[in-house]
């Protein structure tokens, strides 16, 4: 009976430490603009993800075919500049995490993931709210 407990015991531990190491390979961790501003050296650094909104019309190409925005998390604007593939869901006021360096206080990313509101509208014009199932 003590053997068995011991075992049983293992296991649990052999699972949650598999469980939480797993969990935390999976999580994605990114500074603001503001947060990059107060901890990270903006004019030369290692590479890093930065979140943030898009800013309006601040969208353009660059002389090299380089994708030139500012980012946002409504207190501090960051300008990014982009060379990489850009997701069709990327439009002004939309959330996006970049992965990339900063240099000169400018952000040069190569990688972009683009977040999605849980609202979509069909070819119908229906509204159709992911997140609760519902029309």
């Amino acid at each position: 009976m003590n053997k068995n407990f011991i075992f049983i015991f293992l296991g649990i531990i052999l699972i949650s430490f598999a469980t939480v190491r797993i969990a935390s390979n999976n999580t994605i961790f990114y500074y603001t603009t503001s947060e990059a501003a107060e901890n990270v050296n903006l004019s030369d650094s290692e590479r890093l993800k930065l979140g943030g909104f898009v800013v309006n019309e601040t969208i353009s190409k660059t002389s090299t075919e380089e994708t030139r925005f500012k980012v946002t998390d409504g207190n501090l604007e960051i300008v990014i500049i982009f060379d990489g593939y850009i997701p069709e869901l990327f439009q002004e006021e939309m959330g996006v995490i970049l992965d990339g360096y900063f240099k000169n206080e400018i952000f040069y990313s190569d990688d972009m993931l683009v977040k999605h509101d849980n609202e979509y509208i069909s070819e119908d014009g229906q509204t159709y709210d992911v997140e609760n199932f519902t029309k």
